[in-house]
């Protein structure tokens, strides 16, 4: 490989797309589709002087117009912190994309390790019971919208990420044990605890089995039989919410957060927590402590959750 002189930012990130640390380094495959989407959208951005981000040369890169990039992102996908967040996420991998180049003495600089970005204040919007009620009613209401109502269903039970409920299959779930299990893709295939299920999702599930069994997704997309991208899971949570007059405010990631709060309510120590959770840190504590299912499973019975119950928050 020869020195990047004259190339673009796109020749740069094409090149760090084909190395090894890419390829092989990253084991876990829904981290290296994340860092191509980013990567690709930085290439597309289009700065305030109309200046494609992927045309700039390398040589011209410094840490002022990457700032520019990083201002650009904000704004490109959302105002407010979800477009902060982004930008400060695609700026971490373009930085760590950098390095590697810089490393393989490709690059000379690395200008991307400079940016200034901001802080984003945690959200602390919770999901009420009515609100759960009302988008649920509205998902099963029409056959369109089903897939979705039930993506949500199970994670107003469960709290896990979108990105997990999106993607399960049918052997992550134990119907004779009642039991979502989770498996962490990572060197060691570690097993997470696995986290109770009510009889009522069971039966849901059992349920959505009949009509999706003959495929490995439990909540596919119904036209195409496999897992809904996230802007399409982000277009019709949208359009739900607007059938179902929820305020705008109110984002799916909200859920966990809503869930894991609930726990926390109903006197789930942060053990339990973190064993229904899937977290693997708490800087004080977790040294010391092993998390097993037993411990899911007594934050559950704290929780005795419901879908009938009026107040669980």
């Amino acid at each position: 490989m020869n020195l990047i002189k004259k190339g673009t930012v796109s020749d740069a990130i094409e090149k760090y797309l084909k190395t090894l640390e890419f390829k092989k380094k990253i084991s876990n495959e829904k981290t290296k589709i994340q860092y191509d989407y980013q990567l690709r959208r930085l290439m597309s951005t289009v700065l305030d002087d109309g200046q494609v981000v992927g045309t700039i040369p390398i040589s011209k890169l410094n840490v002022a117009k990457c700032q520019r990039v990083y201002w650009a992102l904000v704004e490109g996908v959302s105002t407010g912190s979800d477009g902060v967040r982004f930008a400060n996420y695609t700026v971490q991998i373009a930085t760590r994309a950098w390095n590697v180049l810089m490393r393989y003495d490709l690059l000379e600089k690395n200008p991307w390790g400079f940016v200034e970005r901001s802080k984003v204040s945690p959200r602390n919007t919770l999901w009420m019971p009515d609100h759960f009620k009302q988008f649920l009613t509205t998902a099963f209401s029409i056959n369109k919208w089903r897939n979705i109502g039930l993506l949500v269903r199970i994670n107003v039970e469960l709290g896990q990420r979108i990105e997990d409920i999106r993607v399960s299959e049918w052997v992550n779930y134990n119907f004779d044990e009642k039991l979502y299990m989770r498996e962490v893709i990572q060197k060691t295939k570690e097993r997470i605890p696995g986290i109770p299920l009510s009889d009522s999702l069971v039966q849901m599930l059992l349920d959505q089995k009949e009509d999706y069994g003959f495929q490995n997704y439990v909540v596919p997309n119904p036209y195409r039989l496999k897992p809904y991208s996230e802007q399409n899971i982000s277009r019709t949570f949208r359009k739900i919410m607007e059938a179902a007059g929820l305020p705008k405010d109110l984002q799916l990631r909200d859920i966990r957060r809503t869930v894991l709060t609930d726990l926390a309510n109903h006197g789930a120590t942060d053990t339990e927590i973190m064993a229904y959770s899937g977290h693997k840190s708490r800087e004080s504590l977790m040294p010391y402590v092993c998390i097993s299912t037993h411990q899911a499973r007594n934050a559950a019975d704290k929780r005795n959750f419901s879908m009938d119950d009026d107040e669980w928050t």
